[in-house]
C-alpha cells in the first residue's frame, strides 16, 4: 500500500495541535473509558515486561505509559499537546512525559526496548514518518505496536456517526487536508503499512471494545468535546444543519440501548505490531 499523507502538512498539523490543546480534557473524560480497553493488548503485543524501556508516542493522558510502569517497565510518554502532557503529569506524576513531535522524535537511535502509539498515527500529517521514527528509536529485536480504529460500519459507533454526518452535513466545507482517518482500517492495510516500514514478525489482531454511555446525546458530547476532525467539521456547519446531524445520531442510538437503560456502542479497533 501507499501511506497517504497530508497535502498541506503545516496547516493540518496546526489544526490538530490547536484542537488537542482545546479538547484533551474532554478526550480524557469521554474517550479514556473506551481507549483503555486496548491498553493491555498493546502492551502484550510488544511483550513489555519488568526492566524494559518503553516509549509511548502520542501519549495523551498517559494510560499506556502508566500501565507499562505497573508492569515494572521504565516508561516515557511523548505528546505534541502541552495540555495533554499537563494532564498526564497530573495523573501520573512519577512518570516522565514530555512535549515533542512524533514525526521527529528527540531520542537517539536504538534506545527503547518497545515503542507504542495508541490511536496516534491517524492524527499526524505524515504517518509514514511517525512509523519510521518509532522504528528508528526502537532497539534491534524490539517490538513496536500501534492501534487504529476499525472502519465505520453498520454495527459500530463510527458508522452511526458518519452515516448521520454524510446524510445531513455540508461536506463541501474545507478543513485542512489530513490523511484518510481510516486508511489503516481496511483489510490488510495495517499489516502492509508495518511491513513497508521495515518491521518483521507482524501481527494484527482485532480488539472488541464497547463504549458504555448514559444517554444518546452523550455520543455527540464525546465527539464535540473530545475529538478534533469530527468536531471541526460539525462546528463549521450552520446551527440548523448541526441540529439535524445531532438528531439523526440520537435517533440511531436507540439500537444500542440496553435493558438497564445504558447504551453500549461497539467501537472495535485493530492492533498491529512487529519486530525491528
Amino acid at each position: 500500500m501507499t501511506i497517504e499523507i497530508s497535502n498541506e502538512p503545516e496547516n493540518f498539523a496546526s489544526f490538530e495541535h490547536l484542537g488537542w490543546e482545546a479538547v484533551s480534557g474532554g478526550y480524557e473524560q469521554y474517550f479514556v473509558p473506551l481507549t483503555q480497553q486496548s491498553v493491555v493488548p498493546l502492551l502484550d503485543a510488544t511483550r513489555i515486561a519488568s526492566g524494559m524501556t518503553l516509549l509511548d508516542v502520542c501519549s495523551g493522558p498517559g494510560l499506556i505509559a502508566a500501565a507499562a510502569a505497573r508492569r515494572g517497565a521504565n516508561a516515557t510518554g511523548l505528546d505534541f499537546s502541552a495540555e495533554a502532557v499537563r494532564i498526564a503529569h497530573r495523573n501520573y506524576p512519577d512518570i516522565e512525559f514530555q512535549e515533542g513531535d512524533a514525526q521527529a522524535l528527540a531520542f537517539d537511535d536504538n534506545c527503547f526496548d518497545a515503542v507504542i502509539c495508541g490511536y496516534g498515527i491517524i492524527h499526524v500529517p505524515d504517518p509514514a514518518k511517525v512509523l519510521a521514527e518509532m522504528i528508528r528509536v526502537l532497539k534491534p529485536g524490539g517490538r513496536m505496536a500501534a492501534s487504529v480504529w476499525q472502519a465505520p460500519g453498520e454495527d459500530n459507533g463510527f458508522g452511526l456517526m458518519f452515516d448521520a454526518i454524510n446524510a445531513h452535513a455540508d461536506l463541501s466545507i474545507a478543513l485542512p487536508h489530513g490523511p484518510d482517518f481510516f486508511q489503516f482500517s481496511g483489510n490488510g492495510n495495517l499489516a502492509a503499512a508495518l511491513e513497508i516500514s521495515g518491521l518483521s514478525d507482524i501481527e494484527v489482531s482485532p480488539v472488541s471494545q464497547t463504549w458504555e454511555l448514559d444517554a444518546p446525546a452523550t455520543l455527540v458530547n464525546c465527539f464535540m468535546e473530545g475529538a478534533v476532525r469530527t468536531r471541526g467539521l460539525l462546528l463549521a456547519q450552520t446551527d440548523p444543519v448541526r441540529q439535524q446531524v445531532f438528531a439523526a445520531i440520537t435517533a440511531a442510538m436507540a439500537q444500542y440501548k440496553s435493558t438497564d437503560g445504558s447504551y453500549r456502542v461497539p467501537m472495535p479497533a485493530f492492533i498491529g505490531s512487529g519486530t525491528k
